[in-house]
């Protein structure tokens, strides 16, 4: 190794050294810009709470464990397989039986089975081949009530789907409301930082003056205005806590989003979002598809109000007793089951349960329908308020800061003392604070619309 770098050409020797330097010059800032972390956009966040949330996990494992519950109702219309065996010791008889059974959805049951029997060991004895198919003519188990707890999985499939598509939305909502929280309180801070800015200069001017009055004054304002943006930095730390628990991000982590913020005013239809809430939110959706069932459930109560007539056709084979066949007589069998409760009285009062539901049902319709439509308005209502709003503060925030130009010159001219600056320093920057919090209000009742909307 040493023989081959004194062979190593000496005229590149420099070049090597300044390639070396390069390398330590930037290796930091290299490594610097991979530690970084990741700043999120409001759409971030959203994708990656709508990926990560252990909310919508749950309530996804809530429609997986639907899907199986409709799996296990379609089970149930499945062949089964039965077989038993019987050994009686004393006659020396041993019986077989087996079986294979089916019910459909229209309400028809399917049996067949086939038996033998043998004596002391010997072959058998006796055999028999049966087939037989039933249904239930009237007082119930029609196709719809068969077929009932399948449809309605089905159903409930749907209802669980839309409530997942309603945690969706309102988990981006609470991540919408937790980073404009953020924003908020970032601009906020922006505002007591220029304040306090402000508050260490005066407090250098008013040194100059040699005024122990305005000293103080200038004095006093420096530390309420560093407690002030200590405030505003607890409070965008305990939001970024709180996005990062809506996000499903790892609190102890470090999350920083890119903060961007820009206001502009939303033009709503509130006729169209009320056509388009009551064809999409979730409460309406669910409450139509809890109708649908209520509307079977009505069939199913009026059917059993009659009296229960059921047939069964049968078709026996039996052996000819000489071993294991069926070459003995066969026998048709046709047979028609009565029963009538007189008067049906319990049926009857289940039928008129299975109406008041469906009253229940419309009634509730009508109570969603009026909770959206007054909720819409009344944000409709305050978001236009909350935008004039806006447009005022703007205005007055121009005024108080001329105000507040024009008694910084007075106070330089010696006119005033500085305690009637620092007031109208006071309100000028409480008035950009209320300027942010307005627009802010306003963005957080544009999310609540949307929501409400079905947006």
């Amino acid at each position: 190794m040493t023989a081959k770098l004194s062979r190593f050409p000496l005229a590149f020797a420099p070049l090597l050294r300044s390639l070396c330097l390069a390398q330590l010059l930037f290796t930091p800032f290299l490594l610097t810009a991979a530690d970084a972390p990741q700043r999120f956009s409001l759409q971030d966040c959203i994708d990656y709470a709508l990926a990560h949330s252990p909310v919508l996990a749950k309530q996804d494992v809530t429609v997986k464990n639907q899907k199986l519950q409709t799996v296990i109702e379609e089970a149930r219309f499945a062949f089964n397989l039965s077989a038993r065996d019987s050994q009686a010791f004393q006659a020396g008889v041993n019986s077989s039986e087996i079986s294979l059974d089916k019910e459909f959805q229209s309400g028809v049951s399917l049996r067949s089975w086939l038996t033998a029997e043998r004596e002391n060991g010997r072959g058998f004895s006796d055999s028999t081949f049966a087939v037989q198919v039933s249904k239930q003519l009237l007082g119930g188990r029609t196709a719809l009530e068969t077929s009932y707890d399948l449809k309605a999985s089905m159903v409930d499939e749907l209802s669980t789907l839309n409530n997942l598509n309603q945690t969706r939305r309102r988990l981006a909502l609470d991540v919408k409301l937790a980073y404009y929280n953020i924003i908020q309180a970032q601009q906020s801070l922006m505002v007591k930082q220029r304040a306090l800015e402000n508050a260490r200069r005066n407090l250098m001017l008013t040194r100059e003056r040699e005024n122990p009055l305005d000293i103080l004054t200038a004095e006093i304002r420096v530390p309420e205005n560093e407690q002030a943006v200590n405030s505003a930095q607890r409070t965008i730390d305990n939001g970024l806590d709180s996005l990062k628990e809506r996000m499903g991000f790892p609190v102890q982590d470090e999350l920083a989003i890119t903060g961007d913020f820009s206001f502009e005013l939303h033009s709503v239809n509130l006729a169209d979002d009320l056509h388009y809430a009551f064809e999409n939110i979730e409460s309406m959706l669910n409450n139509r598809l809890e109708n649908r069932k209520l509307y079977w459930l009505l069939d199913i109560r009026d059917s059993q109000r009659l009296p229960d007539l059921s047939v069964a056709a049968t078709h026996r084979q039996q052996g000819n007793g000489d071993g294991f066949n069926f070459n003995g007589p066969d026998e048709q069998t046709v047979t028609l089951n009565l029963n009538w409760e007189i008067g049906r009285r319990a049926d009857a009062a289940r039928w008129q349960q299975a109406q008041n539901r469906i009253a229940n049902n419309q009634h509730d319709y009508f109570i969603i329908s009026q909770e959206i439509t007054t909720s819409l308005s009344n944000y409709l209502r305050r978001l236009d308020e909350s935008a004039r709003a806006v447009a005022l503060q703007e205005n007055l925030c121009k005024l108080l800061q001329r105000k507040e130009e024009l008694y910084r010159d007075r106070w330089e001219n010696g006119e005033i003392d500085i305690l009637e600056l620092v007031r109208t320093q006071t309100d000028l920057e409480n008035s950009f604070v209320d300027l942010i919090n307005r627009k802010i209000e306003y963005l957080q009742l544009v999310g609540y619309y949307e929501f409400t909307a079905g947006r």
